[in-house]
């Protein structure tokens, strides 16, 4: 019930539209609460009394009455419709909020078709419940009471018997609770699942088709897709045993009834529109019972939902810009980090890192895949944050600096170059939206991205594919030097940047980078020794987390360690990479 009174609160705005929507729904329980009265008028004084100029005049009536519901129902459907768009754009805002000030350990922990799932699976099945649920609930209250009420005014002993099936009614919705709450959790696992695998199999379709493997996936989608189905049966299973039973309670109640009131007609003590009307508000009065079935369905999904969607409101936000926060300004660009080491996932990645990097120095950091190399970028970035020891830029700690400050003055160029499905300016203005033409064009020619672009149909304004469909590794790599370098940089970051890209490519690439670096304080991430990495001041070697080799190019050659061994391997392996 605390998620309940949580998702009221979203509703606070809209508290008029809410008064007047259970007014509507109020005056359309009216309505349907006198048709039977006036049914009762045309049995007894129109058909009985054999009166026939009445007739007329009570069939108008209920004409009214059945416009002015429908006309009712129009206006309440469309403001509750109103109210819960409403409340689901604030909650989906705040979520969306939320999901983007996350740190990097929240997406480690979260599969993407969950966090899709919270985004439209789960917000739908909330907003169902504030149109139709939680308004059903209301009329449903109102109306029994209503009907209860006339039909004790009519006749105590048969609205004493139409109760005779409440209590088998109460258990039998109480059991149907218990029994859906965990299979709609079951359900919610299965679709984020089903989820995540069609988006991970739509995203890396390229790679599926590569290695010829769509029966392969096929097979797995199966699996999932199997799954979600069967505890979808299991909840229809676990319907449909209870619904009929929740109907023939309901139809037992009809048969009481008509028996009962039937002899008491015949016996003189209520006329026949007097039974046909109390046979009408006790189908008025089972109905909403009935339908208890159906809300149960749907309240239990929709607490599934809301369960799932308040735990990501409610998640801490582990990386999040402290109080009195400082704001980096005109930095040098030195770079400190103090003892470091840092866990991730229970394993230490960096083990007891001392480096410093002074203003305008390009730094190379070396090491194969799993050294922890590109853990050291994190740390700089305040991705993470260090288990022990500091990080420091200028001497001021990082965690003690506003995050958007700290990431805009450090341009970074990863290995996986991202490209949004927009125009190629407002892909190198992600990072300056309110760039103008004049500095969207500088960053380009820095780049040496200037040529291509200018070659394309609209230019800059040419918009791409998803993820940079249609333009090749170099040019791709060229737009994300851009982008980096928009908001003019003092530290630059090359996180294994050029890997990806062949060798001509490559050199290319490096060629601008040689440009780009001049004046900037720049550490390069690699596992590929490059003309870069050779004329860095400081280059450092790294296995197992830790520093074990540093110094200038022709320090660590002289030394013949693990350096050594690897440009003598990595030149060896471009002499064979090029035909004879």
């Amino acid at each position: 019930m605390d998620y309940l009174k949580r998702l009221m609160k979203y509703l606070d705005d809209c508290k008029i539209s809410v008064v007047i929507g259970l007014i509507f729904a109020l005056a359309g329980i009216s309505c349907s609460m006198t048709v039977p009265k006036v049914s009762k008028h045309i049995i007894d004084d129109v058909l009985v009394a054999r009166r026939f100029e009445k007739l007329y005049y009570f069939a108008l009536i209920l004409a009214g009455l059945v416009l002015s519901k429908a006309a009712l129902n129009y206006f309440q459907s469309y403001i509750f419709e109103y109210t819960s768009q409403k409340a689901i754009y604030k909650l989906r805002e705040q979520l969306y909020t939320k999901l983007q000030y996350q740190s990097f350990e929240y997406f480690d922990r979260a599969s993407t078709g969950a966090i899709m799932n919270r985004m439209v699976g789960d917000l739908e099945a909330i907003r169902n419940f504030l149109n139709q649920s939680f308004v059903q609930v209301i009329s449903i209250v109102i109306t029994l009471v209503l009907a209860l009420s006339i039909m004790l005014s009519m006749n105590v002993l048969l609205s004493f018997l139409s109760l005779a099936t409440i209590p088998l009614i109460y258990f039998n919705v109480k059991s149907l609770a218990k029994k859906l709450q965990p299979t709609f959790r079951a359900i919610r696992v299965a679709f984020e699942k089903l989820t995540s695998k069609v988006q991970e199999n739509i995203t890396g379709i390229r790679v599926v088709k590569a290695f010829g493997n769509e029966e392969l996936e096929k097979k797995s989608f199966e699996k999932v897709a199997f799954e979600f189905t069967s505890k979808n049966i299991q909840a229809a299973d676990i319907r449909s045993v209870h619904n009929p039973l929740a109907n023939f309670l309901n139809g037992l109640n009809s048969v009481i009834i008509l028996v009962i009131g039937g002899y008491l007609a015949i016996k003189g003590k209520i006329t026949i529109g007097t039974l046909f009307a109390f046979l009408s508000y006790v189908n008025l009065f089972s109905a909403p019972i009935g339908n208890i079935q159906n809300l149960v369905n749907q309240w239990q999904n929709a607490f599934a939902s809301l369960e799932k969607v308040f735990e990501v409101l409610d998640s801490e936000v582990l990386i999040k810009s402290p109080k009195n926060a400082i704001h980096l300004k005109n930095i040098k660009g030195d770079i400190k980090f103090e003892n470091v080491y840092f866990k991730y996932k229970d394993k230490f990645v960096l083990k007891g890192i001392n480096i410093h990097i002074s203003p305008g120095e390009v730094v190379a950091i070396l090491g194969q895949a799993g050294s922890g190399k590109s853990s050291l970028i994190n740390l700089l970035a305040r991705f993470y944050d260090p288990t022990s020891g500091r990080v420091l830029i200028d001497d001021v700690d990082v965690k003690n600096v506003k995050l958007c400050s700290l990431r805009r003055n450090i341009g970074i160029i990863m290995q996986e170059t991202f490209i949004f499905s927009d125009t190629i300016a407002a892909n190198i203005a992600f990072g300056k939206p309110d760039a103008k033409e004049e500095e969207i064009k500088w960053a380009a020619k820095l780049a040496r991205a200037d040529e291509f672009i200018e070659r394309l149909p609209e230019g800059y304004n040419t918009i791409v594919g998803e993820r940079g469909i249609g333009l090749s590794g170099g040019q791709k790599q060229r737009i994300a030097i851009a982008r980096a370098l928009i908001y003019n940089p003092k530290i630059l970051v090359l996180d294994d940047a050029t890997s990806n890209l062949d060798f001509e490519t490559e050199a290319e690439i490096q060629n601008t980078l040689k440009e780009v670096i001049k004046g900037r304080t720049t550490i390069i991430i690699t596992h590929r020794i490059s003309q870069l990495v050779v004329r860095a001041d400081r280059i450092y070697y790294m296995q197992d987390g830790r520093i074990v080799e540093q110094g200038t190019h022709e320090e660590l050659m002289k030394l013949k360690g693990r350096y050594y061994a690897t440009f003598k391997k990595q030149l060896l392996e471009r002499a064979n990479s090029f035909p004879a």
